[in-house]
């Protein structure tokens, strides 16, 4: 898959790069909207990519966030203990 940005001047398509494609040749186009995708696809680049396995759902704002207790050794004693 080849990833190649653009900007829309009202009538068509302007490829900010020159391909290495033949006239007529299809290719696809995913619209992102400015105000609420840019992170989402973010998020769809790295799963994308092999980076994450899910993309989850984020606390809306305002809402609580409740971190989960874990027992054991703190991660932070941990990563020094083996950076020893």
């Amino acid at each position: 898959m080849l990833r190649v940005k653009g900007v829309y001047d009202g009538s068509k398509v302007i490829l900010s790069e020159p391909l290495p494609l033949p006239p007529n040749s299809a290719v696809e186009v995913l619209i992102l909207h400015p105000s609420t995708d840019t992170e989402a696809a973010y998020w769809q680049q790295l799963l994308g990519q092999g980076l994450i396995k899910e993309i989850r759902p984020q606390p809306a704002e305002g809402q609580d966030f409740t971190p989960v207790h874990v027992t054991g050794t703190p991660i932070s004693q941990t990563i020094i203990e083996e950076r020893r």
